[in-house]
């Protein structure tokens, strides 16, 4: 292993991917050994000296330790373009979130994020639609957008789980989508579901004057076969397909995005499994990245988590998240380990709050994420004590008293859906 990759005089060109790492050295190892092990690794050496890489090979494409901070246990990395083929996401993880994870010189290793450089950028289109193209779709332009899951998560017949999900948009969802493990299963099949939930979904159009979007979820054992799926919602009229992103890995959701795009079809991204390497906060890798993973390769709406609601993400995380979906240029956070970000003009994502939330939580997600946030209730609609229908219709009716600044209490002297909401949720 080479001994030069610590050079905090080097000054990031802008052709430069840049890593941030948090990095515990094993017992015995110091800090900038680990550190050069870890960059070594990542990209061009091994674990002892080789005789194939050669002073001018390494001269280079040697990666850069350009910050060292052993009290934060933390440094960023320059890599060189070169070493990576820029339209293959599973080719740069491999990279720089690959083995060096497993390496016995340290005991935790967390990617905290990359910053992407303009050459990636241009070799990607990004959202197809994002989140001026889905407020389009929806004809919605000033408020948040309002979705569930249809619940239970399985077990409904194909004609149950379209009743459901009819009484949902009647009721006043704008969006309605499968739960992560329901694809193609004996007694819902996925055919029969999206043909029968998409005739619902026109019938609540034609009867409330407002669109609603079915998102059936694609995935499926291969490629082939989700791309089978989606053409089937093209040809049933469907404007969304959901994927199940992290099960089907970056080379499938690359595949997909540019059949989407043949298709006319948004993507719904749901993060099931994402904490099997983003949750621990001192190794793996930081959901910020597959956030930034996600746009970059042109998903059109992400769940990013709740801060309220019963999934783990705090405050600040959720919200460097929201950011990552909607800026154009995301500002370096030292204090987050968020790095600066300009996304050239790729579009952003809508961000999707998801996850044990129930309609009195409504003034609680609109002040902290604003208008720019899809708000997708499970339970907090299906177990509403007057049924599905009217617990769709108490989100609407706390959403309206948010946007007015009315307390739900008052409002809920006039709508009688949001004060059964409140007798069961507030009032326990």
């Amino acid at each position: 292993m080479r001994r030069d990759y610590i050079d905090t005089g080097y000054s990031p060109k802008d052709t430069d991917f840049i890593c941030e790492f948090h990095i515990e050295p094993s017992a015995g190892v110091n800090f900038e050994e680990a550190a050069t092990h870890m960059a070594g690794e990542s990209s061009i050496d091994s674990w002892t000296e080789i005789a194939t890489l050669s002073p001018e090979l390494a001269a280079r494409l040697k990666p850069h330790v350009f910050y060292v901070d052993e009290d934060a246990q933390t440094v960023r990395v320059a890599y060189s373009e070169e070493l990576f083929e820029l339209y293959s996401v599973p080719q740069v993880l491999s990279a720089v979130a690959g083995n060096i994870l497993s390496m016995k010189i340290v005991d935790n290793l967390r990617l905290q994020d990359i910053a992407f450089p303009k050459s990636m950028l241009r070799e990607f289109k990004g959202p197809g639609f994002g989140l001026p193209g889905i407020r389009k779709l929806t004809g919605v332009q000033d408020r948040p957008l309002i979705g569930t899951i249809v619940k239970p998560k399985v077990g409904l017949t194909s004609e149950k789980h379209a009743e459901v999900a009819y009484n949902s948009f009647a009721g006043g969802c704008d969006l309605v989508k499968d739960d992560e493990n329901l694809t193609d299963q004996k007694f819902n099949k996925f055919e029969k579901r999206a043909e029968l939930t998409l005739k619902l979904a026109e019938k609540a159009e034609s009867e409330t004057g407002e669109r609603k979007m079915y998102l059936c979820n694609i995935t499926a054992p291969t490629c082939k076969e989700m791309i089978r799926r989606m053409n089937i919602l093209k040809d049933l009229g469907a404007s969304y397909a959901m994927i199940d992103i992290v099960p089907v890995g970056w080379t499938a959701l690359q595949t997909l995005r540019e059949e989407a795009g043949d298709a006319g079809l948004a993507l719904h991204a749901h993060r099931c499994m994402h904490s099997a390497y983003t949750r621990n906060p001192r190794h793996g890798i930081s959901m910020l990245v597959v956030a930034k993973l996600c746009r970059l390769i042109g998903l059109d709406q992400l769940h990013i988590g709740t801060v309220v609601g019963k999934m783990h993400g705090e405050k600040h995380e959720v919200l460097s998240l929201r950011d990552e979906c909607v800026l154009d240029n995301v500002p370096a956070d030292e204090s987050q380990h968020v790095l600066a970000q300009d996304w050239g003009g790729l579009k952003p994502m809508f961000p999707v709050a998801s996850g044990g939330l129930a309609p009195t939580m409504i003034p609680d997600l609109y002040t902290i994420f604003g208008r720019d946030v899809i708000m997708q209730f499970g339970g907090g609609i299906h177990a509403h004590p007057m049924g599905t229908a009217a617990g769709a219709t108490a989100c609407r009716q706390a959403l309206e008293a948010s946007l007015e600044g009315v307390s739900l209490q008052e409002y809920a002297k006039n709508h009688r859906e949001l004060e059964a909401a409140i007798n069961k949720w507030l009032k326990k």
